[in-house]
Parts: structure tokens; sequence; C-alpha cells
């Protein structure tokens, strides 16, 4: 073999397990078998991918816990709203007695106005972060529809009569009522209670005799505004003849006309139905939320996001502005007819406008822990996104892992290779020099002689 070409040989292949001892050290000083792009770039280019998801997953997580955290500050709110009012409802069961005096229920009414003072505060300055949480911004809820229900009677007593439909059967008092146009269809509570007979009864609305007839008492408390009339009260008491058969009659506000509210069946009535009473709920349709979700991005990439519906919460969205305990001012009006009221002074006793407040409070009550019901799900929702989440970052780490982590075992067993080659290439690059020269030498000798 020429001498020069050994060399380069032995040179080339020198380079070459230099080149690789040089990168298994840098392997080994790592812990990284991807170094740069340029040891594996199709590996280094989806390690880089995966390592993007995974940084997006852990900001998600971040965004995730921020939302329960906010959700965690909403529910504390509704908490103190339920205690509020939880009191309030105490309060309206102490003043829902005859035992208490004028005085007494003003201070009762005046904490009460305090305490819905509060409520709406709580739902004006709730705040995470600088966003008011409870004042409507964040309510996408999809509305509900207006009710109309039976309820207790404020006045107690049977809700059926001896005979209602004059064929010997027993039932209602009231029945088949007609649901009136939603735009008159406000907050409000009717009671019927038949409050007496005579044998010569005349009706106090038209002062038309009757003859054998039974006194049917119809009240209503409103909390539906202008629709309804502006007093909180009305009272009509009309004459029925007994054994008349079911009678179909329209109740209507004091304006008349297009203000309509319901059309109510009386049962066929006779004198040993006095004392019964029965009472009805009608609640405005609730209009869908005004404002939009609270948005958290939960997956890391574009799109993948989480909404948070949270509660308008004041005393007009929970219908407990218009709730009192004191004396009301009665309005009388004919029955049906739409005339014009005549007032009739303070009532003798609040039983009915502290029923019907409590009733509404109850109703409160209800929709404030369907709320927290709502916000307990979101989060437990949120939190299994944050489980989901953490799951897929541990899986993504270790298939970045496997992509550039170092097989430290078999780099160790190369680098001792590769270390060996480079020893024994400068040994034998050595051995040629050497060899090289004494060749030299003795031509240079030859010549000479």
């Amino acid at each position: 073999m020429n001498v020069l070409t050994g060399a380069d040989v032995v040179l080339l292949n020198l380079d070459r397990n230099q080149q690789a001892f040089e990168k298994t050290v840098s392997q080994l000083s790592s812990g990284l078998r991807i170094n740069s792009a340029a040891d594996d770039p199709s590996g280094n280019a989806i390690a880089t991918n995966l390592t993007s998801k995974v940084g997006g997953l852990q900001q998600a997580v971040n965004n995730v816990q921020n939302g329960i955290n906010a959700l965690n500050v909403a529910n504390g709110a509704l908490v103190t709203v339920q205690n509020i009012l939880v009191r309030i409802n105490n309060l309206l069961v102490e003043a829902n007695s005859d035992i208490n005096s004028t005085e007494d229920l003003q201070d009762i009414q005046t904490e009460i106005n305090s305490l819905l003072t509060e409520i709406n505060t709580i739902g004006e300055k709730t705040n995470f972060n600088g966003l008011n949480l409870l004042d409507g911004a964040f309510d996408a809820s999809t509305g509900t529809n207006a009710t109309f229900n039976q309820v207790s009677s404020p006045y107690g007593g049977t809700t059926n009569v001896v005979n209602q439909t004059g064929a010997g059967t027993p039932g209602p008092l009231v029945y088949n009522a007609a649901v009136p146009p939603s735009g008159y269809f406000q907050t409000s509570l009717m009671v019927f209670t038949v409050i007496g007979y005579s044998a010569n009864a005349v009706d106090p609305d038209s002062g038309t005799p009757v003859g054998p007839g039974v006194y049917i008492q119809f009240d209503a408390y409103s909390s539906g505004g202008a629709s309804f009339g502006v007093a909180p009260q009305y009272q009509d008491i009309s004459a029925v003849p007994v054994d008349a058969g079911p009678i179909t009659t329209t109740y209507s506000a004091p304006s008349g006309g297009a203000n309509e509210l319901l059309a109510f069946t009386l049962a066929n009535l006779t004198a040993a139905d006095v004392g019964a009473s029965i009472a009805f709920q009608s609640t405005q349709a609730v209009a869908a939320g005004s404002g939009h979700q609270l948005t958290i991005n939960d997956g890391g990439d574009e799109g993948q996001i989480v909404g948070m519906s949270l509660p308008t919460i004041n005393t007009n969205a929970l219908s407990l502005s218009a709730i009192s305990v004191e004396l009301p001012q009665t309005v009388v009006t004919p029955l049906g007819a739409g005339g014009p009221q005549q007032a009739a002074g303070t009532a003798s006793s609040n039983n009915l406008v502290a029923s019907y407040s409590q009733l509404l409070v109850g109703q409160a009550l209800t929709t404030i822990t369907t709320n927290e019901a709502q916000i307990g799900a979101q989060i437990i929702a949120m939190n299994d996104d944050t489980s989901d989440d953490n799951t897929a970052i541990v899986n993504l780490q270790s298939s970045v892992s496997d992509i550039t982590d170092l097989n430290v075992g078999q780099a160790t067993t190369q680098y001792t290779q590769e270390q060996i080659l480079t020893s024994v290439g400068t040994e034998v690059l050595s051995q040629i020099q050497s060899n090289g020269k004494i060749m030299t030498a003795l031509l240079i000798q030859a010549l000479i002689a």
C-alpha cells in the first residue's frame, strides 16, 4: 500500500470517528439525542410541535383554574344572597301575624328593605380581576316561559267544593283558568274565597238581588306594575246564586279592556262551600340573558374554549322589588267590568301581602339554589377539563421524551467504541508518520552512497 494513500485513509476515518465522538460527548453531556435540527430534522420538528402543544395545555390548565376561581367567587356571593333570603323569610314569618302593630311592621319592612339593598349591592360589586360577575354581563341564560300554578291560599281552608260540576261531583273551587296574552301576564297572586251565604244575597257590584247565594271574595296582589294597577292589593266581592252550575267569569285590571287578565270558571256552589279558598300565582316570562358567556381557552389550541354563564342578581331579576309586610291600601273594582277604582282604605290585615311576599322569597331561594347548582356543575366540568389537560400533558411529554431523550447505555457503549477508534487512529497515523521518516532517511543515505 502506498504510504500516502494509507495515511489519507487513516485521516478520513479519524476525522469521522472524532466527529461521531464529539456528537456522542454532546449527547451524553445534555442527556438528549437531539440537540439541534442537524441531529434529526424530522424528529426535531415533531418534538418542537409536541413541546408547543404541552406549553399550550399547561397555560390552559392555568386558564381553567382562574375560571374555577371566578366561579367560586360568584358562588360565594350567591351563598351570601341565599343567607339574606333566609333572613328575609324569617322576617316575613314574623310579620305575618295580626298581633304586630303598625310600628312593628314598619320596623320589619325597614330591615327587609335594607337586606334587599344589600342583594343589589352584591349583584353590582361581585368582582374577579376587574370583571363584574353578577351584573348580567355574563348572563347567557335562555330565559323561562310564563307560568300559572295553584299555590297555597293565605286564608287556608279547603280548595275543593261539595259539587263542582252540578252533577254531584266534588272538585276545585276554581278551574279552567284561561292564560291571557303574554304582554299582560304579570307576576301576581290571585285568591278566591267563599266568605258567606245569604238567602237573599245581593251582588255588591251591580246591586242585583240573586236570591239564595254565596259571596265570593277575589283578592289580588301584584308585583307586575301598571298593567295590574298601581295599588298592591285588589279586593272584589260578588254574589253568585247557589246551585247555578259552573259560571265562567273574567277578572280584569282596573283599566279594563285590553288589560284583561284571566278568565276563571267558578264551580257550582252551595251554602256548604263557605270557607273554601283557592289561590293561583302567575309569573311573567323571563327574557333570555342579554350578556355573553365568559369564555376560557381550556384546550391550548385556537377555538378550544369553554363558556361560563353567570346569573343576573338583583331584586328585579328575583321578583323581590315589591315585597312588603305593611298593611296595604285596598282597591275595590267591579268584577270583570273594568270600572273606576275606588279607594277602600287600609286593609285590616297584612296576611295577603306577607303571604305573597313569602311565596316570592321562596321562589327566589329556588332560583338562587338552581344558580348555585349550575355554577357547581360548571366547576365540575372545568375540573374534568383540568384532569384531561394534565393527562394529555403527561402523554405528550412522554412522546417528546421518546423522540429527544438519549439512550444513555447505548450512547456510553458508543462513546467507548468511538474513543478507542479515535485513539487507535491517532496511534496508526503516528506510526505511519514515524515509518515515513525512517524510509526517507534510508533513501537519503542510499543516494549519498
